[in-house]
């Protein structure tokens, strides 16, 4: 279900930082314009917009480390990954307004 989150500065947090809900109206105030209602958002402790990505690739702790160069054939997973041989990696990248979704289709 696509959200919005904050993330916060608090010292006495593990991490020095608390994370925290906000609202899709916060988030469009502070990116300018109308932000897409099916996307995850954050709002960087600098108040900057963000979209959140998400991508799947293989366990980094799976392999023997030969790189394909013996037989060992492909992974069946570890502790680390759950024993799936993938890992989701979550990242941020600025938020697009909708022309400039619209020029990125066009290229």
């Amino acid at each position: 279900m696509p959200k919005v989150m904050r993330s916060v500065a608090d010292p006495s947090a593990e991490h020095g930082f608390r994370i925290e809900p906000a609202t899709y109206e916060q988030a469009e105030e502070m990116a300018g314009f109308r932000l897409d209602r099916r996307r995850k958002y954050w709002i960087t402790e600098e108040g900057e917009v963000e979209e959140e990505g998400v991508v799947t690739l293989a366990c980094s702790g799976c392999s023997c480390g030969c790189e394909g160069g013996c037989s060992c054939g492909p992974s069946s997973g570890c502790s680390e990954c759950g024993y799936t041989g993938k890992r989701r990696f979550y990242f941020g990248y600025p938020a697009q307004s909708p022309e400039q979704r619209k020029e990125l289709r066009n290229l």
